[in-house]
C-alpha cells in the first residue's frame, strides 16, 4: 500500500466503526453545519480519520500475528507438560482492531483495542493530559506495573513475553489511574504511576470492598525516557535508561491474572470467598538504549496469603527474573543488512521458594527482520525450557523452535 492512498473497504469499516465517536465530537463542536468540522481520511501506514479543526483526530488499524511452533506452544510449567507428545502448528495468535487518536481536545486521549479472536474488548480508555505532571486515566487497561507485559506483543523483541510475566503480571484491570512526569529532561527526570482497579482481571467486576492498588516509581537518570517498544530500532544517538521500582496489593479469588481469564498458580483452586486470596507482590526492573544496543530486566517477588486457610496455610512465596539484550550488528559491520536485529534472553522461575530443585527456566536466541518497524517484521526464536522436579529431584528440559510475522496497518 503506497503512502496516502485509501483502500474502500478498510475506509468504509473504519469509518462505520468509529462513527459513533466523529458524531459525538462533531455535535458537541458544532450544532449547526460547519466546514471546518469536515472529516478527512486519509492513509499512512494506518487510517486517519480527521476533523477540519482538529478537534478529533482517530487512527484506526488492524494488526495480524501467525505463528508456527515446533513441539509446544506455550512455556511448559512441568515436567508432565514438557514430555507431552510433540504437537507442530500453525496458528493465528493474534487478530486486533484497534482505535486511537484524541476526541473533542487534543488533551483528551482515546485508545479502543478489541480482540477479533476471541471476540472480546481489550482496552477501553479516556486518558486526560492537560500537563506532562498529571494524567487522569480510567477504564480497561493494562496495570501500570512490569514494563514488559505494559510493551505491546506487537512491540516484543521475541515472539513472546517470557515465563516470568506469566507468575506476576497484573495483567488488563478495570479503574483508574493517575500518573505522569516531573523535571523532564534532567538528571532528576521521574514518572510515577498509581493505579485502583477492582482486581478482579480485564472484565471482573468488584465483588467485595477490596481494591487493587498499584503504584510505581521509575527513575529516567540520564534525562532521556527509554520507549515502551523492545529494542533500539531509531539507533539512538543519546543514551536513554532508567530504573523503576513498583509494588501491588490485592485480596480476590485469584492468584494470577491474564488477558482470557483471572486464574490460579501453582494449580491452587479458585476460592470460595471473595477475598480469599492475599496477594503482596513487588518488583525492580531496569533499562538502557543507545545505538542500536539494548537491555532490560525485571525481578519479582510475590507473596500469597491464603486468609480462610482453604487451600493451604501460611504464605506462599514465588520469586522470578528476566534479563534480555539486543543489538543490531549493521552498527559494528556496515555490510550487514540494517533490517537485522539479534537477541538473547535469559529467564527463571522459582514457584515456591520453600521446595528446594523446584525452579524452571528459559534460555532463548532470536533474530528479526523489520520491513516496517514493528509494523511489519519476521520473528524467529529457539529456546531451551528446563523444569525441575522436586519429587524426583531431576530436571528435564526440551527445545523449542518458534517463527512468526507480525503485521499491522
Amino acid at each position: 500500500m503506497t503512502k496516502k492512498s485509501k483502500p474502500c473497504a478498510k475506509l468504509l469499516i473504519s469509518a462505520f466503526v468509529v462513527s459513533p465517536f466523529i458524531y459525538a465530537s462533531a455535535a458537541s463542536a458544532a450544532p449547526t453545519p460547519n466546514p471546518e468540522n469536515e472529516i478527512d481520511i486519509y492513509y499512512d501506514d494506518l487510517t486517519h480519520i480527521v476533523t477540519k479543526d482538529g478537534s478529533t483526530h482517530l487512527k484506526v488499524e488492524m494488526r495480524l500475528q501467525s505463528r508456527y511452533s515446533t513441539p509446544f506452544e506455550g512455556n511448559p510449567k512441568s515436567i508432565t507438560e514438557l514430555q507431552e507428545d510433540a504437537v507442530s502448528s500453525f496458528g493465528l495468535n493474534r487478530a486486533r482492531f484497534k482505535v486511537g487518536g484524541h476526541i473533542h481536545q487534543p488533551w483528551i486521549k482515546l485508545k479502543y483495542e478489541y480482540d477479533l479472536n476471541n471476540s472480546q474488548t481489550l482496552d477501553a480508555r479516556i486518558t486526560l493530559e492537560q500537563s506532562d505532571a498529571f494524567h487522569f486515566r480510567f477504564g480497561r487497561m493494562k496495570a501500570h506495573y512490569n514494563p514488559e507485559r505494559v510493551t505491546s506483543s506487537k512491540d516484543q523483541q521475541f515472539v513472546d513475553r517470557s515465563m516470568v510475566n506469566g507468575y506476576f503480571t497484573l495483567d488488563r484491570q478495570q479503574g483508574i489511574s493517575f500518573m505522569g512526569r516531573f523535571n523532564k529532561g534532567t538528571a532528576l527526570d521521574l514518572n510515577y504511576s498509581f493505579d485502583v482497579f477492582n482486581g478482579t482481571g480485564r472484565e471482573g467486576d468488584n465483588e467485595s470492598d477490596d481494591f487493587m492498588y498499584v503504584a510505581r516509581l521509575q527513575s529516567n537518570f540520564l534525562g532521556e525516557k527509554v520507549s515502551s517498544a523492545m529494542g533500539d530500532l531509531k539507533i539512538s544517538q543519546k543514551p536513554a535508561a532508567h530504573i523503576a521500582v513498583a509494588t501491588s496489593t490485592n485480596e480476590s479469588r485469584y492468584t494470577r491474572f491474564s488477558t482470557n481469564a483471572p486464574g490460579q498458580v501453582n494449580e491452587l483452586d479458585d476460592h470460595t470467598e471473595a477475598d480469599g486470596y492475599r496477594l503482596e507482590q513487588w518488583m525492580v526492573d531496569a533499562a538502557y538504549r543507545y545505538k542500536g544496543f539494548s537491555f532490560q530486566a525485571e525481578y519479582h517477588n510475590k507473596d500469597i496469603v491464603d486468609q480462610y486457610e482453604q487451600n493451604f496455610s501460611g504464605t506462599l512465596n514465588m520469586t522470578g527474573y528476566y534479563a534480555q539484550a539486543g543489538f543490531f550488528p549493521n552498527q559494528l559491520m556496515a555490510s550487514i543488512p540494517r533490517q537485522l536485529e539479534l537477541a538473547a534472553r535469559y529467564s527463571t522461575v522459582d514457584p515456591d521458594t520453600s521446595i528446594d530443585h523446584n525452579n524452571e527456566r528459559e534460555y532463548l536466541v532470536a533474530a528479526n527482520w523489520f520491513f516496517n518497524g514493528h509494523r511489519s517484521k519476521v520473528s524467529a526464536d529457539i529456546g531451551r525450557y528446563e523444569i525441575d522436579d522436586a519429587v524426583t529431584n531431576i530436571t528435564e528440559s526440551e527445545n523449542r523452535i518458534r517463527l512468526q510475522y507480525d503485521l499491522s496497518f
